[in-house]
């Protein structure tokens, strides 16, 4: 499994819905990522920014 670098997109599935944003820090076990707005109302969060496990995302090339 490869893990993300800051600035890379990963693919992850939250509350049954298949979710792409940019990480922004990595941690140890984890890192956060910026999501849409979209996103952010879709899953009702009151920020673009959510923590992502490792072993939960999956990278993705952004176009």
């Amino acid at each position: 499994m490869a893990t993300a670098n800051v600035g890379q997109f990963v693919r992850f599935t939250r509350h049954g819905f298949e979710i792409t944003g940019e990480v922004t820090k990595i941690l140890e076990r984890s890192v956060i990522v910026n999501i849409s707005e979209d996103d952010a109302l879709l899953l009702d969060y009151g920020t673009n920014f959510t923590v992502v496990s490792h072993e939960n995302y999956e990278l993705v090339k952004r176009t």
